[in-house]
């Protein structure tokens, strides 16, 4: 008998964790993201195409600060040109005012830093896959506030890594 109410919370908490399912490249690509995200751009014609999101923190009201994820991807000639495609989103990367490597992520396909923005340092990571002849990258970007929860924090690295876990 205590087994109904365990069953119960259990399937309360995965009702709590509803996704909502986005494509980019015609279909070709599908990735899903937690229903609280709303998305705010969507370029799903020509080449790059991408949806970004806002991820609401309770520590950025009232500031210019947002906590962002986003997928991007680039259509390419041949599966080859994958490295070159990574290599050159990386070189943008380090472009940023501010940056600065983390230690290196044992990730394959994976890049993290830190970027300033105005006067906020963001902890940056982004995901690499090639799917195809399609390159994909994930962006998970979230401001470095001392009003941030940790439990927060958790919350957004769980939920960028689901998403970084659902392209395909």
């Amino acid at each position: 008998m205590k087994l109904i109410p365990l069953i119960f919370l259990l399937a309360c908490a995965q009702a709590g964790a509803q996704t909502s399912d986005f494509n980019l490249n015609d279909g070709r690509i599908r990735f899903s993201v937690p229903q609280t995200w709303g998305a705010i751009m969507e370029k799903s014609d020509g080449n790059p195409q991408a949806i970004a999101f806002a991820v609401a923190d309770p520590a950025t009201a009232g500031t210019d600060d947002a906590a962002r994820v986003t997928v991007k991807t680039r259509l390419l000639k041949a599966p080859s040109e994958y490295a070159d495609a990574m290599q050159n989103e990386m070189l943008l990367s380090k472009a940023q005012t501010g940056y600065a490597a983390e230690v290196e992520s044992k990730e394959s396909g994976t890049h993290n830093y830190t970027v300033t923005r105005g006067t906020t340092t963001y902890s940056i990571k982004d995901q690499f896959k090639l799917i195809g002849n399609i390159a994909v990258k994930v962006r998970c970007e979230r401001p470095m506030l001392k009003a941030t929860s940790k439990a927060w924090s958790a919350d957004f690295d769980r939920d960028c890594a689901a998403v970084s876990a659902s392209v395909r």
